[in-house]
């Protein structure tokens, strides 16, 4: 079936439409044939039966006339023994009268018993030409010539040669005996003698009257049946051809002279079967077709032959088979011409159409239509290509208008990123500067922590030498002036410090929103994505159900269906990316939050250490008033220095703490610039993306 594939499909079509017909054709003629020959050989038959049966009836008229006649001598000649009506001479002048009168006679015939006819044997013997030595009334007339001749009856009491006579004897009744040589008037003839017999009023036998057909005769007639050029024939109960136009030399021979007919001869005698096909002795096929002929006045049935050459019997039908075969297999021709036009005009040449219309659909056109011009399949499909067309046109156009606006999304992504990227560099510099201050307060914190072990030990020693409390006051006065300036630096660091991370704060919160503004054109993207992925899937579709002739636009649809792909995974990395900064920024706006309370505290400790130098500082101006308080007073100072140095201690703690956070929070920054700088990456990816996108859209005209 391979080199079935190669041809075109009006071929194809044409070639199964044309065995389609063939078969069907060929199944009508075969079984127009067969129901034809069926006929044909009915019809032969029939011709033959007729035939058979005009003869049977023909050949029944004459035997029942010569029946008639035989009956009514025979009743005449039993009547005429009673009353000696008549005489020897008389009879014999009836039966030449009669004999004479019937062409079809060969000869007629009485034969009686001894002394039956007239008791007068004895004075009859050899007395005239019909007479023997036995004197007994057997007469025998011939018509020779014309002429009718008289001799005695022979062999009349030997089996066989006699049965003519002895066989009527046997049973009284009628009989037709079967042909036989016989020498008459010095020529031997073939006869067929048919015999009454003659009874006594109580049913005794007292002789015969008969009468014999020559076979020729009986030939003759046989001859003028040519049943569709054959013959008819005929053959006794016993099956001995009696008349045989076809064959003279098988007459007197039996009908069974082969087995096929010896065969068909037992299923006629049979009646199961009164016709039959057999080989003739020239080889031919023959039907014989059997008549029975119940023959008159008696229980013997005879036969009619009708013989046929098979060959004659379907003559018409061999001339009608060639004659249908040349103009079916002429009118197949002409039906599959007319096929094949209409295959071309109806199917092939839309189809052709619509080939070439995908074909430049493959390359790219898109504004192909099919002009709808009936309702059938090829219709319908016209109409559904121009549906798909115009889905293509929209889907395409949809897919561009998409592309266009993920490539503008892709750049604000990008411009995003830049800002965003400049923002981190801008929180990175102020978390540096935070840090420096954190580690600048912490030196200070550090310094005023050792002057609080100062003042400590100075206010032990003035507590443990209370006489040189006023030679030393005016240091001690300076000493906390100095100190008190100090912590004035402190504050004033230190409110710089929290407005530093204030600001800090104030900028990771917009860094925070940016990134959920990040993250929503993320989705945006992702959506698109989807929806592209989705119109892919769709063109897909579309160009599977186009079959081989969308496969271009399958390869299109894929490529498309990858940007889509590649799109959602760029999404996806930056949606991670986005939602890490997102957790960054929270660290460091809620370690900023906490940074800024502590730095508060701070503040707030050293105000309150620079109430109580303030107060170091009047006690000390009043020192040398009351000289006597000074030992308390020492012990006050003391234990104020203590709760300074705490403080002190604290801040250092809280500037080194602010100093760590504020190294976190600058790692922070710098994860999120890298993840800006990532975002920027994917974006400019996404914008190449669009723009072969863009390139392979630009190859379809739409």
């Amino acid at each position: 079936m391979t080199f079935f594939k190669k041809f075109s499909l009006s071929m194809k079509v044409t070639l199964v439409l044309a065995l389609s017909v063939l078969l069907v054709l060929g199944s009508i003629l075969m079984m127009n044939m067969s129901q034809l020959q069926t006929l044909s050989m009915a019809k032969g038959e029939l011709e033959g039966r007729n035939a058979g049966v005009q003869y049977a009836t023909d050949l029944q008229i004459r035997l029942s006339s010569m029946q008639a006649t035989l009956k009514s001598l025979a009743e005449q000649m039993a009547a005429t023994r009673m009353d000696q009506s008549l005489s020897r001479e008389q009879v014999i002048g009836i039966m030449q009268h009669t004999l004479s009168q019937r062409s079809d006679l060969f000869a007629m015939y009485t034969l009686w018993e001894p002394n039956a006819f007239d008791g007068n044997d004895e004075a009859n013997r050899n007395k005239s030409l019909y007479d023997d030595a036995s004197g007994r009334f057997i007469p025998y007339l011939i018509k020779v010539d014309g002429r009718i001749q008289m001799e005695p009856l022979v062999d009349y009491e030997k089996p066989g040669a006699g049965d003519y006579y002895l066989l009527p004897k046997a049973s009284k009744q009628l009989t037709y005996i079967e042909p036989y040589e016989y020498e008459a008037g010095g020529v031997k003839t073939n006869l067929m003698p048919i015999v009454q017999p003659i009874l006594s009023l109580e049913g005794e036998f007292l002789g015969i009257v008969g009468l014999d057909l020559t076979v020729e005769q009986l030939q003759e007639d046989a001859g003028k049946y040519e049943p569709l050029g054959g013959y008819v024939s005929l053959i006794t109960g016993s099956g001995m051809y009696v008349a045989n136009p076809n064959d003279p030399d098988s007459i007197l021979q039996h009908f069974g002279d082969n087995p096929e007919k010896a065969e068909l001869w037992k299923k006629v005698e049979a009646g199961s079967s009164t016709e039959g096909y057999t080989v003739n002795s020239k080889g031919d096929r023959v039907l014989r077709v059997f008549e029975p002929i119940p023959m008159p006045g008696s229980e013997q049935t005879w036969y009619t032959q009708a013989s046929i050459s098979e060959d004659v019997i379907l003559a018409d039908y061999h001339q009608t088979r060639l004659t249908a075969l040349l103009e079916s297999a002429a009118g197949i021709v002409v039906l599959i011409a007319i096929l094949t036009l209409m295959i071309r005009i109806m199917v092939t040449k839309p189809l052709r159409a619509l080939s070439g219309k995908l074909q430049l659909m493959a390359q790219g056109d898109l504004t192909q239509e099919m002009t709808v011009r009936s309702g059938d399949e090829i219709g319908i499909m016209s109409g559904y290509f121009n549906e798909m067309t115009r889905k293509l046109r929209e889907m395409f156009r949809l897919v561009s208008d998409l592309s266009m606006t993920v490539g503008a999304t892709s750049e604000q992504l990008s411009a995003s990123a830049e800002q965003n990227s400049g923002a981190a560099h801008t929180v990175a510099a102020a978390v540096g500067s935070i840090a420096e201050g954190a580690m600048a307060q912490n030196d200070q914190a550090s310094d005023s922590s050792r002057s609080m072990s100062e003042i400590k030990v100075g206010a032990e020693r003035i507590a443990e030498f209370s006489s040189s409390v006023s030679a030393t006051a005016d240091g001690v006065t300076n000493q906390t002036k100095q100190g008190s300036d100090e912590l004035q630096t402190v504050v004033t660091e230190m409110g710089e410090v929290m407005r530093s991370v204030e600001e800090t704060a104030a900028s990771i919160k917009r860094l925070e929103e940016r990134s959920e503004q990040i993250g929503g054109m993320i989705d945006i993207i992702a959506n698109i994505s989807k929806q592209t992925n989705l119109l892919a899937l769709n063109a897909a579709i579309e160009a599977s159900r186009a079959g081989e002739h969308g496969r271009g636009f399958a390869v299109v649809a894929d490529e498309i269906r990858k940007l889509a792909d590649q799109t959602k995974q760029a999404a996806e990395e930056v949606t991670g990316l986005v939602e890490a900064v997102r957790k960054d920024t929270g660290k460091a706006a809620a370690t900023m939050a906490a940074g800024n309370a502590k730095v508060r505290s701070g503040v707030q400790s050293i105000g309150g250490s620079q109430e109580r130098f303030q107060s170091i500082l009047s006690e000390m101006t009043a020192v040398n008033m009351q000289i006597q308080e000074v030992s308390s007073s020492a012990q006050q100072m003391s234990a104020s220095t203590d709760l300074v140095s705490d403080n002190v201690s604290q801040l250092a703690e809280l500037a080194s703490k602010a100093a760590a956070d504020s190294q976190s929070v600058a790692a922070a920054s710098e994860e999120q610039l890298a993840s800006m700088e990532e975002i920027a990456s994917s974006s400019a990816a996404l914008s190449r993306m669009v723009e072969e996108l863009l390139e392979k859209l630009a190859q379809f005209k739409i």
